[in-house]
């Protein structure tokens, strides 16, 4: 006998014995069966065998309980059965019961990439050319096995892109043990950084990148498969978030939008985003939320008209589908429990739509209305006069405002004013009305932000000028749809803002 034949023959004995009757490696790996029966047919031509010696070949085609399959640990020997999918059933419903199709996402253990290159490299050396292509996949084995199965025990069809993703996660007792195979050979041209990162964690893509530059002779010589490991699986099922979207007016000068919490302690009982998405949760029951807005105002401004469009992602929902009238309810109570607080075109909206509130973030407009303050006197003729002699569109250049530099970049912003118009009330105050590109400082525009601001208000009217109050009069961004058409004399720009 050879020297290939015997080190043939003894990498046989090891692939053999340790892998169980599902594994695809025998029946679709052409190569591997045919070296499979050949050294089958050797073994028994060699030495007659009697009816307990064949038993007993036999047997080594079948991994015990003890045991698990060197090439698929199991996974399609153990996790394939009719048990196994009344648990995947099981974890599925008690996650959601609405859902409409699945997707499986599979993890496998890390060490199986080890075993897989170790295969390929043992019939490129000793049964025939092989490459990547001519091994079958165990995650598309598993699926081939698996899907149709869990079709009709879900009642539900598969869908590669499915919103409702299934995980399953397969660990292996061994696999960090068999991972230390590959650390002599990573960053072996590096000495010191192979030092200094000996206890890295192993990606995929590390494990992949390591294993391009392993020799069939260095697995010789260096790895020892864990031969007493244990498979371990653990399942878990998620769908996609659920995407509520709106537009809400507020009235208060005392609330802010978002929680006001500074160094763990609460500045203010509530806030717009508590007002709204705390009675949508108890209609979603997700795990928690995530509340978007097209901008936001400050706490002492008001936002009228139309109001601000809004979206909140609820992630890993409960349930997924929901009628119009359970949002109409929703809508009711929000709007019957505070008067600080208005919702409207409360819907549920996809994640595409959704991304709709945060696209054109610089192109979109917004209406203000002011009420300002001079020091001295000045009357309509000359309001109209001075806001006459200036560019239509008004291009303002900002620095990132006092006020919020402690939060902001620091640069320097270019912004278009495109209506600029104001009305006297008496000798010292008037209402200011302006449209601006979204991302405009209204007030550093008024009064300058010492300097920070050019061209300003207060330079514009040669007077100092400061604002009292400020409302939102409109974003204009046509989202989310308009569901139903009401009275409302702030509707659009020329509101009065009261």
């Amino acid at each position: 006998m050879t020297t290939n034949s015997i080190m043939a023959t003894n990498a046989y004995r090891l692939f053999v014995n340790r892998l169980c009757r599902s594994c695809p490696m025998k029946e679709q790996c052409s190569l591997f069966k045919n070296f499979i029966e050949q050294q089958e047919r050797n073994s028994l031509e060699s030495t007659p065998l009697n009816h307990s010696d064949v038993q007993t070949i036999d047997n080594h085609l079948t991994v015990s309980s003890s045991q698990h399959c060197f090439l698929c640990l199991d996974v399609l020997h153990r996790y394939t059965s009719d048990e196994f999918i009344q648990q995947i059933k099981q974890t599925a419903q008690s996650t959601t019961s609405d859902f409409q199709s699945f997707c499986c996402n599979l993890t496998l253990p890390l060490n199986l990439f080890i075993r897989h290159a170790y295969l390929l490299k043992f019939l490129n050396k000793y049964v025939g050319e092989c490459n990547e292509k001519d091994l079958p996949i165990i995650k598309d084995q598993w699926r081939n096995v698996m899907i149709d199965r869990l079709e009709e025990a879900l009642e539900r069809p598969y869908q590669i892109e499915s919103p409702f993703e299934i995980n399953i996660t397969f660990d292996f007792s061994g696999e960090a043990e068999e991972l230390n195979f590959l650390r002599r050979f990573r960053y072996a041209d590096n000495p010191k950084l192979q030092k200094s990162n000996a206890n890295e964690a192993f990606t995929r893509q590390a494990v992949t990148s390591v294993l391009n530059n392993i020799t069939f002779d260095d697995f010789e010589q260096y790895y020892k498969p864990v031969i007493n490991g244990k498979t371990s699986c653990t399942i878990s099922a998620q769908h996609d978030s659920v995407y509520i979207a709106g537009r809400y007016n507020k009235y208060s000068r005392t609330l802010s939008q978002t929680p006001w919490i500074i160094d763990g302690i609460r500045k203010a009982d509530t806030s717009v985003e508590e007002l709204i998405a705390l009675p949508i949760s108890k209609l979603i029951s997700a795990k928690h939320y995530v509340f978007l807005s097209s901008g936001r105002e400050d706490v002492d401004v008001r936002t009228l008209g139309r109001g601000r469009p809004f979206v909140i992602e609820f992630r890993q929902p409960s349930r997924i589908l929901y009628q119009p009238e359970e949002f109409h309810a929703v809508q009711n109570e929000i709007n019957t429990s505070t008067k600080d607080v208005r919702v409207r075109d409360l819907q549920q909206v996809s994640k595409e739509d959704s991304n709709q509130i945060k696209e054109g973030e610089e192109e979109k407009t917004k209406c203000y209305e002011a009420l300002c303050y001079t020091d001295t006197q000045i009357d309509q003729e000359e309001l109209d006069r001075r806001l006459a002699s200036v560019a239509n569109p008004l291009v303002i250049e900002q620095k990132t405002p006092i006020r919020v530099l402690h939060r902001r970049t620091v640069m320097t912003r270019q912004r278009s004013i495109t209506e600029l118009r104001a009305t006297s009330i008496d000798a010292y105050h008037f209402r200011l009305r302006l449209t601006t590109q979204a991302g405009a400082y209204v007030k550093e525009f008024v009064h300058g932000d010492f300097g920070r601001t050019k061209p300003n208000l207060t330079v514009i009217l040669d007077r100092f000028v400061d604002i009292l109050e400020l409302d939102v009069l409109a974003v204009n961004i046509d989202f989310p749809p308009t569901l139903e058409i009401e009275n409302e004399q702030d509707n659009a720009c020329d509101t009065n803002g009261k």
